[in-house]
This record gives structure tokens, sequence and C-alpha cells, in this order.
């Protein structure tokens, strides 16, 4: 497909009060397909999002990479989709006033009025830039989104594992098609090979504990899917099992993507415990219910159950019962939550 050009156009972006104008193009930033794939079809496909980059009063309408809505402000990625050192062992991170998030199946046509801006960015510490392990990375909103159900990660209890060996799952994302068109929401269905860089024509044994690999000769993930989804079921509901990580230079013989279940306690320091709203395959959203335990009583001195110092996991936001520093320097952060303290900032 073309990409449009709207060099008049102005909008309000993500709630906030910044204008931005689209021009065509990917940006500096671009890091690049769901081959063989075809429009969503399924209601927690619509949590996958488009990673647009920002320069000066402008955005891209070409995205450079996918990602997925794990709660109604997070969104997790690849970590090499967020890097932008050029050479080197040492990452970067991309700067959050560089980055928008757009929620939608195609950002040429509506862009601008489905944008949401980004306060923060956080690569996992570990992350690999020439090896490619560890390729995980979350990015906080400035807004929540509404407009998309959020998915939650797949936690370590229902972890990934060999015996998940020929499981469906499905994979999404913006980048390019074999056609040679991109930026427009795609899917396709695929199956698990096995853990690490198991499958046929992909390079050493990778990292049994943090990856999955998959054959895709005919159709998968490719240069621009980079971040996107791998979906799972269990029991009925949808969880983001991978994220997009690597493959072969044609994407025709196998990808390999990161395992969100092998860094939960990472992913809820920076989230928030993610509260399971997966969603089921009849298209219908499981919001579930939240044991918020005693009834609080916010004010009384006393960050009682249910009480948090942000509201988080469903509960009452209560700062004036409950300590905590949730912006700024990610490890003095930390969040009083009943009787206990999260994150790595707990005094």
């Amino acid at each position: 497909m073309r990409h449009f050009v709207f060099p008049l156009l102005l909008a309000l972006v993500g709630c906030s009060s910044v204008e931005l104008v689209a021009i065509d193009g990917v940006g500096t930033d671009s890091v690049g397909k769901i081959y063989g794939g075809a429009a969503p079809d399924q209601v927690f496909q619509s949590a996958t999002v488009a990673l647009h980059q920002l320069s000066g009063g402008s955005v891209y309408t070409s995205p450079f990479c996918s990602g997925t809505l794990i709660t109604e402000s997070v969104v997790l990625t690849a970590a090499h989709c967020l890097d932008t050192a050029r050479r080197g062992k040492r990452y970067s991170e991309m700067s959050p006033s560089g980055l928008a998030i757009y929620v939608g199946e195609d950002p040429s046509v509506d862009i601008l009025s489905h944008l949401y801006t980004v306060t923060d960015v956080e690569i996992y510490s570990s992350y690999d830039r020439q090896g490619l392990t560890d390729d995980i990375a979350l990015i906080q909103l400035s807004s929540a989104v509404t407009e998309a159900t959020p998915v939650p990660f797949l936690p370590a209890s229902l972890a990934l594992s060999n015996s998940d060996a020929g499981v469906t799952v499905n994979f999404a994302g913006f980048g390019q098609t074999e056609t040679g068109s991109s930026g427009v929401l795609m899917q396709v269905d695929g199956s698990i090979g096995g853990m690490g860089c198991a499958v046929s024509g992909c390079n050493g044994s990778g990292d049994t504990a943090t990856q999955v690999s998959y054959s895709q000769p005919t159709s998968g993930p490719c240069f621009g899917d980079s971040g996107g989804p791998m979906f799972i079921e269990r029991s009925g509901v949808a969880y983001v099992a991978g994220v997009t990580s690597y493959g072969d230079s044609t994407c025709s013989v196998y990808g390999v993507s990161t395992r969100p279940d092998a860094f939960e306690s990472w992913i809820n320091t920076f989230a928030g415990e993610v509260v399971d709203t997966g969603t089921v395959d009849t298209g219908t959203v499981d919001t579930g219910t939240v044991d918020t335990g005693t009834a609080s009583t916010c004010g009384d001195g006393t960050c009682d159950d249910g009480e948090s110092c942000d509201g988080r996991d469903g509960s009452t936001a209560c700062s004036a019962d409950c300590d905590g520093v949730t912006k700024g320097k990610k490890s003095l952060r930390y969040c009083e939550v009943g009787s206990s303290c999260e994150g790595p900032g707990c005094p």
C-alpha cells in the first residue's frame, strides 16, 4: 500500500496538548512482515499497536516496530525496537519524546486521532544487542487507552514449555507483507516449534529459558513486526506468550520470540501486577474480578487491604495512607499495596 502525507492536518495527540503533523516515511529509527497474513478477526488482536517516530512537531506515518497493550497504559515490545545505539555492545534507550504509539489498524488513514504520547521507556537491563537475548522492553503511555482491550502477558504459572510444541499461536503486527506493502495491522496463525532456537535452520540453541522458536516456510512475522505479539490461548483466554525478536533474512525459514513469562517480576514492577483481562475466543472480554479484601477507608492513616499508592491491581488509590514513588529514577520507585511494598525502591 502507499503511505499518504497529511502536511496540513493537526490534531491533539493521546489526550496531551502536543500538536503534530503527519509526514510520510518511517524515520531514522526504523529497525526493519506478516507474510501470508490476513486482516484482524479476533478481539484480542486489537491490542497490537504500532510504534512511530516523532521528530519535532511531526510524526512519521509508517511504523518502525509493533507492540502489545498489556494494560491500559503499558505497551510490551522488543528491546531492539527502542535501542538507538548504532554500534558497540551497550544499548541506548530511545527518548520517550521521540516515540508515539498508534492504536488502530491503518495509521495512514487516522494516525493523528489514535496516537498516544509516551512518558517512559525501559529496556531490560540484561538485553544483549549483539546476541539478541533478553530482547524485551516496556513503554509507559501518557494516558490510558480506552479504544482497545489490553491482553495480559502469559504469567510464569502458565509458562511455555516443550510440551507446547505444535500448539497453535497467532502472530500480529504492522510489518511488511509478501507484496512489499506495510504499515497495516495483519495477523496469521503459526505453531510453536520448541523452546530456544530449536527449529530447523535456526543457528545455535538460543536461550531455552527465555525464547521460543517456530518454523515459518509460508507465513509468519518479519521486519516491522518486531516487538509484536505471539498470542496463545489457555483455557479460552488469550495471552501474549511471545515478543517477536528475530529470524532469517528472508522471513521464510524460522523465527524466534522472547517469552514474557520469564520476565514476570520485571514487567510487574514496571506496570504494576497485570490483572488477567484476557479475551476469550468468542470475541467477548473476560474482565474477571479482583479480590480487594476488606473494605478500605482512605484517610484513616493505614494502608488497608484493597488500598495502594496508585490504584494498581484494582485497588483504591489512596496516597494519603499508602506511600509510593511511581515516577522518576527507576531504581527508586516503589508502591505500598496494603501490607506489602512493591518495586526496587522499597524502604
